[in-house]
């Protein structure tokens, strides 16, 4: 076997290091066998101390490499550690026999390059002349490459590999710019040229080839000219690169080859497509964008299921790189040049169809591919949810993608596996997400003067939609209740699971008919204040909108929400028992007592108004249920009040909840009693509705308060009643009193002292049973 000198230099110098590894190994089993025999063992036996056959460090064999004497020098310390380390002359040894003669190869390229460049530029030459110069400095440096292959193996490769440059930039030039050839033989050629430096670098077994022979050729089209101005062509060039480029890549494991690949491909293409000269050239584009993408996947698999690679995250990257790039291309191709949603749908429906035969690949492989399995299920999934909301309308896509999830996520839990989770979870946010859209698109705006579109309520698309989410959404939840991850690191995942997706369920549970009645009470507006023209739109009939309508919507809003609410306290009471639900809906009804009195009690006050109002619009139709709706009002917020006695006080163990429910029940009641005091002298046209017989109605009230207080021993309603008494005596003395006259004032004065007379001596008569064994 024939080597050259550089080789056999590299092998004497491992094997120097081997022999002096193995005598330093050999001395320290020496000093070890010296330690044994020196130890003195308890036992009365003497120990059997087996025999070692020892060798002596130094031997015949060991023939360290020769260097050539050197005269005495100057001592110079950093040279002399340098070369005890041995790095200078490892360095020195990479560079002249490595490096040197790449950057070489590269310099000559360059200067090919320029030369040719400035030959074309002063038109020196004839372009034939030009050609066939080219193709004489790469048919020179394969002969000089060949002579020095026996001696010189490593720099034989590199000149190699630089004639295989040149000989694609002459061909490519010879083509593009001269034509020279036609498209056949230059296509032919640029195959032989592919083919030759594939087998080329497959018989050197260098990289460098594959780097310099292959990767050089990128640079072709940009040293010699303009390489917009034939695109055909010269993404044709470089699909025929790729494929030596990757083939090579593959066969050796050479992967740096495929990243260096995969880059320059994408820049070049993306910088043309970004360009001007790109002009809407949809076949071009889609050709070969699907072309590269097919050929970087294909490599990437084979690493994975043929060469059993592992999978790390530089795959991860790349893998999605590959597929994001192509996709985006191609959706901007197809929308720049026909701008049609269908067709967006049906390309990215085609990745879905790509990444299945992928994923169904690797799954029928049997390798130990869990991880690209996923990853690919993934990417599937993510284009088909991209695709269903590109192809089919919002509420459609609504629906679709609601089912998705509830499949997605059952398939995770029944077959145990955690990133079905994570995909659904994304999915569901995704849903939330337009179904809120959805339900901003039927709305109108009262400011303009046309309404071009009515949607009708609880009969539409858009509601059916919601009910197939929320049934969707159901689906979940009892999935979720049945199969529980059994990972302890999924736990936490768990928690949040548990957290968020029963909020989203419950938003678009209760928003889905929040809407419908928004709509409804919308629908009568446009009705009442509008009519249709001759072009079938609602236009604005009148000077201003029935603003009762608004009341009245208000009003059942509350009433729904209050509904919703007891609804959802029953339900957590008998069946899901969940404490932080129990705590939401307390806060929640909190918040819709507040809604009633400050939203309900004022939109009542509003409607009566109108119904005694002689002056109203045409358009407002005012009857008895202007009046009448405040008791149906009531009986929700007696609903609240009810469920939330009875099924959500229950679950809490501390005692101030309760009290608090008491205080906020009982500032309730006086405030509705009030209202209703109010309402009736309104109706019986008094004009003093707020002075003295609303302060003979709270000094009743807080006598009646503080009674029960002392009857059942509760302070909190005690101290409620008291703090009454003084926002009634302070109304009085403040409020009151200005233009009353002096009979009312009288029954006024008197009617509040005797009740708190009476406070006095129900305090002293049952001082006792108050202080003695009240509550603390």
């Amino acid at each position: 076997m024939k080597i050259n000198k550089s080789e056999k230099q590299e092998l004497l110098e491992m094997l120097n290091e081997m022999l002096e590894r193995q005598a330093q190994f050999q001395q320290e089993i020496n000093d070890m066998q010296v330690l044994i025999n020196s130890l003195e063992p308890d036992e009365t036996e003497p120990v059997e101390v087996p025999i070692v056959k020892t060798l002596e460090p130094e031997k015949k064999e060991f023939h360290p490499i020769k260097r050539p004497p050197q005269k005495q020098q100057k001592q110079d310390y950093f040279t002399d550690f340098l070369e005890k380390t041995g790095i200078s002359s490892e360095i020195e040894q990479f560079i002249g026999t490595n490096l040197i003669n790449k950057i070489g190869m590269i310099v000559v390229i360059i200067g090919v390059g320029i030369g040719a460049k400035y030959a074309i530029d002063n038109d020196l030459i004839s372009p034939v002349m030009r050609i066939i110069l080219g193709y004489l400095v790469g048919g020179i440096l394969t002969f000089f490459a060949l002579r020095l292959k026996t001696k010189y193996f490593n720099f034989s490769a590199v000149l190699f590999s630089g004639a295989m440059a040149i000989h694609y930039f002459i061909t490519y030039a010879a083509y593009t710019y001269y034509g020279l050839y036609p498209h056949s033989v230059t296509f032919i050629l640029m195959v032989l040229f592919t083919v030759f430096t594939v087998g080329l670098a497959l018989y050197y077994d260098r990289q460098v080839i594959a780097h310099f022979g292959l990767t050089g050729a990128y640079i072709t089209p940009f040293l010699l000219a303009d390489p917009d101005s034939s695109a055909l062509v010269l993404f044709t060039y470089m699909f025929i690169i790729n494929l030596g480029i990757l083939y090579i890549s593959t066969k050796k494991r050479w992967k740096p080859l495929n990243y260096v690949a995969f880059v320059a491909t994408w820049v070049i293409f993306l910088t043309w497509f970004a360009s001007d000269k790109y002009n809407d050239q949809l076949a071009i584009s889609l050709t070969f964008t699907s072309g590269f993408f097919i050929i970087f996947y294909l490599v990437f698999l084979s690493y994975k299921l043929i060469l059993k690679e592992k999978f790390r995250v530089d795959d991860i990257f790349f893998l999605l790189l590959n597929s994001l790039v192509f996709y985006l291309i191609g959706i901007e191709s197809i929308t720049n040049h026909l701008n049609d949603n269908r067709l967006e749908g049906l390309f990215t429906f085609i990745n879905v169809i790509i990444h299945s035969l992928t994923a169904l690949l690797i799954y029928k492989s049997k390798k130990e591919n869990d991880q690209l399995f996923f990853w690919t299920i993934g990417m599937v999934i993510a284009f088909a949810t991209l695709a269903i909301g590109l192809q089919f309308n919002q509420y459609y896509t609504a629906i679709l993608w609601s089912v998705e999830a509830a499949f997605l996520f059952w398939l995770g839990r029944d077959k145990k596996i955690i990133l079905f989770d994570y995909i659904s979870f994304s999915i569901i946010c995704i849903v939330l997400i337009q179904i809120i859209v959805n339900w901003m698109s039927v709305n109108y705006n009262f400011s303009t003067n046309i309404i071009k579109q009515i949607y009708t309520p609880f009969i539409s698309l858009e509601f059916l939609s919601s009910l197939i989410v929320i049934g969707s959404f159901f689906f979940i939840f009892h999935a979720g209740k049945k199969r529980i991850p059994e990972e302890k690191k999924d736990a936490g995942w768990l928690r949040i699971f548990n957290i968020f997706f029963p909020s989203f369920f419950l938003i678009i549970l209760f928003f889905t008919f929040y809407t419908e009645i928004d709509l409804y009470w919308n629908n009568i507006q446009v009705h009442t204040s509008f009519e249709i023209n001759a072009d079938g739109y609602w236009e604005k009939a009148y000077e201003q909108i029935n603003y009762d309508i608004f009341k009245f919507k208000s009003i059942w809003l509350i009433n729904y929400s209050i509904f919703f609410i007891s609804l959802l306290d029953l339900i957590n009471f008998r069946w899901l028992k969940n404490e932080l639900l129990n705590e939401l809906i307390f806060a929640m009804a909190g918040i819709m007592v507040v809604a009633f009195l400050l939203g309900t009690l004022q939109n009542l006050i509003a409607l009566r108004n109108s119904y005694l109002s002689e002056n109203l619009p045409p358009n407002y139709d005012v009857n008895i249920f202007h009046l009448l709706i405040r008791y149906v009002a009531y009986l929700f917020c007696v609903l609240l009040f009810y469920s939330v006695y009875k099924f959500s006080l229950p679950f809490f163990t501390n005692k101030n909840i309760q009290k608090i429910f008491e205080i906020v029940l009982s500032v309730t009641i006086i405030w509705i009693c009030s209202s209703e005091l109010i309402h009736w002298l309104s109706l019986s046209g008094s004009t003093e509705v707020y002075k003295h017989s609303l302060s003979i109605l709270w000094g009743i009230l807080s006598f009646i308060l503080i009674g029960y207080g002392i009857w059942k021993k509760k302070k909190h309603l005690r101290i409620t009643s008291i703090l009454l008494f003084g926002g009634t005596i302070i109304k009085l003395f403040v409020y009151d009193l200005t233009n009353l006259e002096t009979v009312p004032k009288t029954i006024v004065f008197i009617s509040i002292g005797a009740l708190l007379l009476v406070v006095s001596f129900m305090y002293n008569k049952y001082k006792d049973l108050i202080f003695g064994k009240d509550e603390p």
